[in-house]
């Protein structure tokens, strides 16, 4: 309250109080007012308007008063406090609670005289005024920011004190007071943020010098409640990335990504993958083990990857080790799993008296044998063997797994040799529910161990030898009678009334047999009784690396070689029965005992199978680099020769048995002038052996230029812009992905009895046939991209970057359609046909800033993407509106449904539908093209794919001296999918058979015959109008989530000291937390349209990570 309220009392100050003015002003905005004062005056002022209020409407009328008598009138009743600072009236908002009375201000003026004001005037490089410069004094919690003119002032108390200036982007500066009144402070860039290195395609280049489209993840989002699998943090988290994960089953829930959306039909979609320059998955990679990870985009930026950059490249780089003291971290999380959703399934007594219900609806004759009195023995529970009320998901599902991590690194190393080490410690367990009599584990899960060790010695002043070895190793285990996707598939084909999961007997060696019925596989035995399977991968990675300066020879030249060999091998065995015994309750004996009824005798020991197989990559690379400034000009250059060998040791042919290789020329040249003009070309010279002699190799070169206009002279005094870029790029890219055949331009033959048949006896004549017929033009897919991109630095803390892009794909690999059958041909041929278009924006914001001792870190992006299918050698359609052309990839199509019908009346008077008997209560269609029925050609493109066409994410991080809180939120749109199969359509398959959603009860009846239902009326078995794609089913699947969020602490320094540690930090975490939707039937993001896949996981933590 002192600095709110203080009081000027040094002589000069009084002087300038003493002046008399004169000022009329009605209903004037205060700014007006202060700047009449400043002219008559010659007194100048320093405030925030938004915290005075400068915008607040004044009348005054003073005739020759004193300033200070003036200044008392016109602030006061604005609760606005002033301080006089030399020739300076500093002006502050005084807060409600701050407000005192004129008996303390005797006080406050006799404590402020242990204080003195501070002013000055904060610079930037350029000369120009900086606000929002950070003043604190140096040991407390007492600062201010500086105001938009660059002025500020800070009330310090006497004494020796230092003054630390801080502001993103710039070097901190602490400034000793010395007594002195005003400090003026020019602030200067913190070059390593200006120099940051951006990992591209064979290299790296600084930030300010790229100009293709390359998005960077910072290492610690990576980190941030991560999940397994690295696959499933990127969703929102980068510019540019579209991603999906379609089950939660351990091992099995990587997401799918894409980037830039899908831009291609054929058989290759997804991005190159490289890991320290090697392709490699990344699934699997421990966050902790990462350097650098960048997303290259345009085809500027994935030129030199050539035929296997058409999809967008992912570059990963592990750590090394530094030129210090060791450093030791270890990092240890446990915590708990549970499904973000799950589907609800009706109980016994509503299942039969929907099922009572839909019999009645499809035959008014139907006697049912549950009757009320029967349905209530299922209710009351009196005998659950005969009656049985089984929730499937409650039995098979536990509430929760477990999971554990634990890392421990260490890094280090002098100027002759650096080394990183890593090993890391996973546990995940599913949520299948076991029965624990078992000797061996049934449930689902994971154990991984992760190694690695990264090592680089200075053999001479001009060489360099880098080594890396990573292992990882993982044994899954899942239960032996089926994978989790059957067993959901079972859950879903059964009922809660069919039978009882397991009776009791007194005669089996567990106490109980498995229930079940004739024709339905019961969920629980393929669960526990049907034995397990354990599968081991092994994957080993390695990699040398030589570098030699040749600046003795030609300064900026340097020449560089890698070697690289990766295994992977898996073995899994299968320990499983194909049955078990199987009995049925057909009643109760006179001593009411169970009458159990065997009808499937099982297998009494479990048989043994096992598979195995493998694969080994070996990859080759040398480069020479040149890297020259001479004055203005920069000018660096790649020449890059590299091949790479796969092979497959579970080859099942002679052909798949060869290894397959790809050989490549890259080359690059970058060009920079003033460091503000920047031209660049890529290239890629790659070789396929999917294509014949005289057309494995393709060229594939790009173009970029970029121009940073905040370098020019005219830019300099713009206060709020602080950098601004402007980029774009053209160029061509490659993909030779055709599904995964081998010498894919032979035309392959086959034969047999009955190729050809001749005579009125059409006898079967042995003889060939041709079968995969391709064509000698047979060549790559080939992409143009266009790129336009912009940067922008602005308001002090705000970072841009933005991308607006189109993509057109042509030679796309596909079997033509147009051919008639009348050609007699076995197969139609395969060729490079299709055509496609992708275009879209993406973009991403970050805010950081520091406000004494809390820091605020900001980020958000966005990817939009539209592609359209131009071409598929369909035929067109009788209707072309029916055409897949011109519309987008996995276009969902189906009728336009227009409400449930009402009356028969109202049936009377529609256009006649054709696909069956339609009743009251059935779902009414509309007649597209208006001939008067409904059929199949009324059917038009609806909704959405099953793909997000958006994707975005935003979060915000907060430090308060020890402590940090994140949140992360993810969310995707345009994107839709069809319910329907056994599960969500009740009794769809006739009899009892088939589990029904707890939605069905939401349904069209005569007595509720509401159109605002979900289901319309009920009937038994398929039901040709009213199961078909529709726009009834079709959902949307948007969603909003709380991808992750974490709380921490990180103890003093004083503590840690005592402890022997360096940081020591504390930390509860969560990852899926919550998700907003309006679909709530299960997880949007699974887009299964009946919610019969292992659910997606959210899972809470709570860890400890300590620095040595």
């Amino acid at each position: 309250m002192c600095s709110t309220l203080a009081i000027a009392h040094e002589n000069r100050g009084q002087e300038f109080l003493n002046q008399k003015i004169t000022l009329k002003l009605e209903n004037k905005v205060l700014e007006s007012a202060l700047r009449q004062i400043k002219k008559s005056t010659s007194v100048g002022f320093i405030y925030s308007p938004q915290m005075i209020g400068v915008d607040r409407t004044i009348s005054i009328n003073v005739q020759n008063e004193s300033l200070k008598e003036v200044l008392s009138k016109l602030l006061t009743p604005l609760e606005i406090s002033y301080e006089v600072s030399g020739s300076t009236i500093v002006l502050r908002h005084i807060p409600k609670s701050s407000l005192i009375s004129s008996h303390t201000l005797n006080f406050l003026s006799i404590t402020s005289q242990l204080e003195k004001t501070v002013t000055g005037t904060i610079v930037d490089e350029k000369n120009q005024p900086m606000p929002g410069v950070n003043i604190a004094i140096k040991g407390t919690t007492r600062g201010v920011t500086s105001l938009p003119n660059g002025k500020y002032s800070i009330q310090v108390p006497n004494g020796n004190n230092t003054l630390v200036f801080s502001f993103v982007g710039y070097l901190t500066q602490e400034i000793s007071i010395n007594n002195r009144a005003q400090i003026d402070i020019a602030m200067n860039l913190d070059m390593k943020a200006l120099d940051e290195v951006i990992v591209v395609g064979y290299g790296e280049q600084k930030k300010e010098s790229v100009v293709g489209a390359i998005t960077t993840v910072k290492v610690n989002d990576l980190k941030s409640a991560a999940p397994r699998s690295l696959n499933n943090v990127l969703a929102g988290k980068v510019a540019g990335v579209i991603a999906v994960q379609r089950s939660g089953e351990p091992g099995y829930d990587d997401a799918q990504f894409w980037i830039r959306g899908i831009s291609t039909f054929g058989a290759g979609a997804s991005p190159l993958v490289l890991v320290d320059g090697v392709e490699r998955p990344i699934n699997n990679i421990e966050p902790e083990e990462i350097e650098t990870f960048s997303v290259l985009k345009d085809a500027s930026a994935t030129a030199v990857y050539g035929i296997r950059g058409a999809n967008g490249v992912i570059l990963v780089t592990t750590r090394r080790g530094t030129n210090d003291k060791p450093t030791i971290s270890f990092k240890y999380e446990t915590g708990v799993n549970s499904a973000t959703s799950k589907p609800k399934l009706v109980d016994a007594p509503t299942y039969l008296e929907l099922y009572n219900e839909a019999q009645l609806a499809s035959n008014p004759n139907y006697v049912t044998p549950y009757t009320p009195a029967v349905i209530e023995k299922y209710r009351s529970g009196v005998d659950p063997y005969l009656y049985p009320n089984v929730d499937w998901l409650g039995l098979m599902l536990k509430p929760n797994s477990k999971t554990r991590r634990a890392n421990l690194n260490i890094s280090g190393g002098s100027a002759s040799a650096k080394y990183f080490i890593s090993a890391t410690y996973y546990d995940e367990s599913g949520i299948w529910n076991g029965d624990n009599l078992n000797t061996y584990n049934t449930n689902a899960g994971l154990k991984r161990y992760n190694f690695r060790a990264n090592t680089d010695v200075k053999l001479s002043k001009n060489t360099e030898l880098k080594l890396g070895l990573g292992g990882i190793l993982i044994t899954s285990n899942y239960p032996g009678g089926g994978s989790s996707a059957a067993i959901w598939n079972d859950i879903m084909f059964n009922t809660p009334v069919g039978y009882s999961p397991t009776y009791p007997l007194a005669d089996s060696k567990s106490g109980f047999v498995y229930g079940g019925v004739n024709g339905i596989t019961n969920p629980y035995t393929s669960l526990t009784g049907k034995g397990f399977a354990t599968e081991w991968r092994n994957n080993i990675q390695s990699d040398i690396t030589i570098n030699h300066d040749l600046s003795n020879l030609v300064n900026g030249l340097k020449v560089s070689g890698k070697f690289a060999f990766d295994g992977y091998n898996f073995h899994n065995i299968q320990r499983t029965r194909a049955n078990v015994d199987t009995y049925i309750a057909t009643g109760r004996a006179a001593d009411s005992s169970l009458i159990l009824n065997k009808f499937v005798t099982g297998n009494a020991d479990l048989a043994f199978a096992k598979s195995s197989g493998g694969n080994r990559r070996i990859y080759m690379q040398a480069n020479l680099n040149y890297d020259k400034t001479i004055g203005n000009h920069s000018i660096s250059g790649l020449v890059l020769y590299n091949q790479q060998d796969y092979q497959s040791a579970d080859a099942n042919d002679a052909i798949s048995s060869l290894p397959s290789r790809l050989q490549g020329l890259v080359g690059r040249i970058s060009y920079s002038y003033k460091s503000k003009y920047f031209f660049e070309y890529n290239a890629g010279y790659n070789g396929s052996e999917n294509f014949e002699k005289g057309k494995r190799f393709g060229y594939f070169p790009a173009y970029a230029v970029g121009w940073i206009i905040s370098q020019e002279p005219f830019f300099h005094n713009n206060l709020w812009l602080q950098y601004l870029k402007l980029r774009g790029s053209y160029g061509h890219k490659g993909n030779d992905q055709i599904g995964g055949r081998r010498f894919a331009y032979l035309t392959t033959v086959g034969g047999g009895n009955g190729e050809y048949r001749f005579g009125i006896d059409a006898n079967n004549i042995f003889g060939g046939r041709g079968e995969d017929q391709w064509g000698a033009d047979l060549t790559w897919e080939k992409e143009v991209e266009t790129n336009l991109g912009l940067e922008v630095r602005f308001l002090r803390g705000f970072y841009l970057q933005a991308d607006v892009f189109k993509r057109h794909r042509t030679g796309i690999f596909m079997q033509r359609n147009s051919l008639p059958a009348i050609m007699g041909l076995q197969n139609n041929p395969w060729g490079n046909i299709g055509e496609f278009e992708n275009k879209g924006v993406d973009g991403s914001l970050e805010y950081n800033k520091k406000i004494g001792s809390v820091s605020l870190a900001l980020r958000g992006n966005v990817t939009y993407t539209k592609n359209k299918l131009l071409n598929d050698d369909a035929p067109d359609w009788k209707y072309t509106y029916q055409n897949r052309r011109d519309k987008r990839y996995q276009q969902p199509f189906g009728l336009i449904a227009e409400g449930l019908f009402t009356s028969e009346e109202e049936i009377k008077n529609s256009p006649t539908q054709t696909f069956g008997a339609v009743r009251v209560g059935d779902i009414k269609y509309k007649d597209f093209n208006g001939d008067g029925i409904v059929d199949s050609f009324d059917e038009v493109a609806i909704g959405n794919p099953s793909t997000p066409g958006t994707m975005y994410g935003f979060g915000f991080t907060v430090g308060y001296k020890g402590f940090d809180v994140s949140a992360f939120f993810q969310g995707a749109q345009t994107m839709d999918f069809m319910l329907g199969g056994t599960g969500w359509f009740p009794f769809v398959e006739g009899g009892i058979r088939g589990n029904v959603n707890a939605n069905a009860v939401n349904r069209w009846t005569p007595e509720n015959p509401s159109q605002d239902v979900i289901f319309p009326r009920l009937s038994f078995g398929p039901n040709n109008n009213n199961y078909r794609s529709s726009t009834w089913w079709q959902r949307d699947a948007s969603y909003l989530r709380l991808k992750s969020a974490e709380i921490g602490y990180t103890l003093p320094k004083k503590l840690t000291k005592k402890l022997n540690v360096n940081t020591f930090r504390v930390y509860v975490a969560g990852f899926n937390l919550h998700t907003w939707s309006g679909f709530t039937f299960w997880d949007p993001e699974l887009g299964d349209g009946r919610g019969s896949v292992y659910p997606i996981q959210k899972n809470f933590n709570v860890g400890v990570n300590i620095n040595l």
